[in-house]
């Protein structure tokens, strides 16, 4: 996987302590997290067909449930 890892500003709280990791290779997207609320965004997008397999905003997302298990 092709990915760029980066500092991200939380949309929903402007903390900064949250990171942002932007990827491309059989799919296309990125993954924003922050560690002070919990609130992540998550785009992924299939190269080939263009279609979006996950378009997500909010606290809940299943990343943060494996997280948490570990």
């Amino acid at each position: 996987m092709s990915s760029i890892c980066g500092d991200w500003i939380c949309s929903e709280c402007k903390s900064t302590d949250a990171v942002n990791e932007n990827f491309n290779d059989s799919e296309t997207g990125h993954i924003s997290e922050c560690y002070q609320c919990g609130y992540m965004e998550v785009y992924r997008e299939n190269n080939h067909t263009g279609k979006v397999i996950e378009d997500y905003q909010g606290f809940n997302h299943y990343y943060n449930k494996e997280k948490s298990d570990e």
